[in-house]
């Protein structure tokens, strides 16, 4: 059924009084009522009782004679788009009943909000108004006197019209239920572009334009990849509950000649707070449970030399160098499929029922950046997310090691947008890199210079307000809550989010993001330059990640959070955690954030992890000294002003070593500490390039590293293609819970299928700051 197709806002202008029809003169009981979604023309309009209104030809106004008897209904007619009177051209027939219990108006919303029951009637119009920021009144105008509710009918009607889960009925309650996010697209589009228009004009532009999206994602649904798979939503664990641990976590840290290695300083250190896991003793021993000793990731002790070998190098460059996240024309294929072609089989089920809606994050990044990191969609319009350079972390991040990967961030809207609610570029900008500053407790430059009495901020801490090009890092900690975030807000943050941070909307607080921040990382395959001169970033992603803070944690907070797994560990040292979570909502890490992945199928098409498979996300971004607010990448971004970029436009060839405090370089101290290019020891490329036969670094390739990390994290071509055949196995197999690291060769070696609990590890533990 063309269901919905009428339900549009997409409205023609409104037209009272003109168009051939007759005049009709009103007596002191007659009520003139006004259809729109666009106009609708020549509907059977009637009141409760059955009284029909008498249509004012060529209009969209019905009039009728006696009282009103609520509620109003309307059937059939036509949607006059062209708004000249008549049936033709894009016109279409109204193919849903309208209704409304109230008013003068019967439009798409007032048939949404409609109840038989008053008091739910009233909450549905309550959570309109919350969710799109317009009045209860605003809401129940029509959609061409105003730009925001013609915008907000469209968003409606798109959905009713391509997701056959969302109903005139439910709409309401899934937007309250958070199962469906339309104020996303409701906010996509900037209305400052549309000034020169009047409402009814954007009306009709905005319905057209939305008509023609509908009829392409149509198009492009029928162009979509099948699943072929396993139902994914089952919470139950297949392998191991502990699979949170990482692989990493079982490797053998002394070889049979009692020589030590020692990667696990990377991840397990002294931490800063207010990360409290500050978990350095764990370099020393192996602090497993009776359900955690055994290593999950079986995947690590298999020999694939013959399934390596069995793949064409043509064609693993083949698979690489397709683009399995847009399609030929740039559209996102699982935002569509996501929200418009849900598989049964992705789709969880709440209270035991499957509703046919995505609850869970809907990539809407289009990885296509200005030259100031932005990422823009196809119309042109930011998503708010911006890319940034960085020093990979240690070992596994390395593309050497098997995967090539970038990682975007993305702030809450209140931190895109003036005090009038427009978004500015600049006060984005200013945002982040306070953010920044706020992450690494340190001055950032932000490559512009600020008029600071522009926004009342004084952004360089001279007590002036004056011009900077430098956010200054100075926190005063509040003597009292009472005092939060009195003290600080004059400080931080600029625009609308500094009047957010004065109610408590928003937090500050150094070491911690904004509640609402959010992270995308994409791990891609090891791309090979044409001229196989060297490696890229691929076009084909593995995986893809998220991140969303759902949950501002003070110090305090946290810090009960990390004695209280303290106290679990003691009491009962072999309880497991509990990790909460779904395929839809992903699964939390009990710190405030939600981690939620994508992964290929059988067939390379990009679909939601299972609860199992996200599972391997948790430990690393929740419990080890090394995070910072549950991250790697931000803390690790480059400096400069000018380090807003994408790997596809620079790599990283030419970046220098990290450098400690003790003038150590972060890589060449990571080779001489594990004596290693990763945690499994497996790379033999590094250890035959940066050892000799004895085991000993070999200094002047050591040396290299300084002024080019990417001569010790890059890998040789012909590497780079085995690791790729590696892990497309792994994709073959669908095999992921067993372990996702592209190996060949068995790991026995250097890994243990079962560890000894509480075995010591041979290394004396590494500290940094003392």
């Amino acid at each position: 059924m063309f269901k919905k197709v009428l339900l549009s806002t997409i409205a023609a202008y409104f037209l009272v009084g003109c168009g051939g029809g007759s005049s009709l003169n009103s007596s002191d009981t007659s009520t003139t009522i006004i259809v729109e979604r666009g106009a609708v023309l020549n509907a059977t309009v009637k009141d409760a009782l059955n009284q029909i209104a008498i249509w004012n030809k060529g209009t969209n106004s019905y009039v009728f004679k006696n009282s009103i008897t609520y509620p109003i209904s309307v059937i059939g007619g036509f949607v006059d788009i062209n708004n000249d009177g008549i049936k033709n051209n894009s016109d279409f027939d109204l193919d849903i009943e309208l209704k409304s219990s109230s008013g003068k108006n019967v439009t798409l919303i007032s048939t949404i909000i409609y109840n038989q029951d008053k008091i739910r009637e009233k909450n549905n119009l309550n959570i309109l108004s919350k969710e799109f920021s317009l009045s209860e009144e605003e809401l129940l105008n029509l959609p061409s006197s105003k730009k925001e509710l013609a915008l907000l009918s469209n968003v409606i009607y798109k959905n009713l019209e391509l997701n056959s889960a969302i109903t005139l009925e439910n709409i309401v309650e899934l937007i309250s239920l958070n199962k469906i996010d339309l104020k996303q697209e409701y906010e996509k589009i900037d209305l400052k572009n549309y000034e020169n228009l009047t409402s009814k004009e954007f009306l009709e532009k905005n319905e057209l334009e939305t008509i023609d999206e509908i009829k392409d994602i149509k198009i492009l649904r029928e162009k979509l990849p099948s699943y072929i798979g396993t139902d994914l939503t089952s919470t139950e664990v297949l392998n191991e509950k502990s699979a949170y641990i990482s692989p990493q976590c079982y490797t053998k840290t002394q070889d049979e000649n009692l020589n030590v290695y020692n990667p696990c300083y990377s991840c397990h250190i002294n931490s800063d707070e207010p990360n409290y896991i500050d978990d350095w003793d764990l370099q020393e021993s192996y602090a497993f449970s009776e359900n955690s000793y055994k290593n999950p990731f079986t995947n690590s002790f298999k020999d694939r030399t013959t399934l390596v070998n069995a793949i064409n190098d043509n064609q693993i460059l083949e698979y690489i160098n397709q683009d399995n996240y847009k399609d030929e024309n740039g559209n996102i294929i699982l935002n569509t499929k996501l929200k418009y072609d849900l598989p049964k089989e992705w789709d969880f089920a709440y209270d035991g029922v499957k509703d046919s809606v995505w609850s869970g994050y809907v990539p809407d990044c289009y990885f296509n950046f200005d030259d100031e990191g932005f990422d823009k969609d196809k119309k042109g319009e930011f998503t708010g997310w911006r890319v940034f350079a960085y020093s990979p972390f240690l070992g596994t991040f390395w593309p050497t090691n098997g995967s090539t990967d970038d990682v975007l961030i993305r702030l809450p809207k209140s931190m895109m947008l003036d005090e009038n609610g427009d978004f500015s570029k600049e006060i984005y900008k200013i945002n982040l890199a306070i953010v920044e500053s706020m992450i690494k407790r340190k001055d950032i430059d932000l490559g512009f210079e600020v008029d600071e009495s522009k926004y009342g901020v004084d952004l360089n801490h001279n007590n002036i307000l004056d011009k900077t090009s430098t956010i200054v890092y100075k926190w005063i900690t509040p003597d009292a809550i009472s005092n939060y975030p009195k003290i600080i807000y004059y400080n931080y943050y600029v625009g609308l989010a500094k009047n957010k941070l004065e109610t408590n909307e928003l937090n500050i607080a150094p070491g911690l993001y904004p509640n609402g921040t959010e992270f995308l990382h994409s791990v891609r395959y090891i791309g090979i330059k044409d001229d196989k001169s060297g490696i890229k970033l691929a076009n084909r992603m593995k995986e893809l990640r998220y991140a969303k803070k759902t949950t501002w944690n003070t110090y305090a907070q946290l810090s009960n959070a990390a004695l209280s797994e303290i106290k679990e560990k003691d009491t009962f040292p072999d309880r497991l955690r509990t990790i909460k979570g779904n395929i839809e909502t992903g699964l939390t890490t009990g710190l405030g954030w939600n981690y939620q992945g994508f992964i290929e199928d059988i067939n390379g098409n990009l679909r939601p992890q299972s609860y199992e498979e996200t599972l391997s996300c948790i430990g690393c971004h929740s419990g080890i000294g090394a995070i910072t607010d549950s991250t790697f990448a931000f803390p690790r971004k480059f400096d400069s002003a000018d380090s807003w970029y994408h790997w596809s436009k620079k790599d990283l060839t030419g970046t220098k070593d990290r450098t400690f405090s003790n003038s150590k370089g972060e890589f060449a101290f990571y080779l001489e500490q594990n004596k290693a290019g990763d945690e499994f020891r497996a790379n033999d490329e590094i250890k035959n390039k940066f050892f000799d036969a004895n085991g000993n670094l070999i200094q002047s390739e050591v040396d290299k590293v300084a002024n080019d990390i990417t001569y010790l994290i890059y890998p040789s071509v012909q590497r780079a293609i085995q690791l790729n055949k590696a892990y497309k196995i792994i994709v073959n197999e669908q095999s992921y819970i067993y372990g996702k690291d592209a190996h060949i060769k068995p790991l026995n070696a250097t890994v243990y299928d079962e560890v000894e609990i509480d075995k010591k590890t041979g290394i004396s533990a590494i500290k940094f700051g003392d």
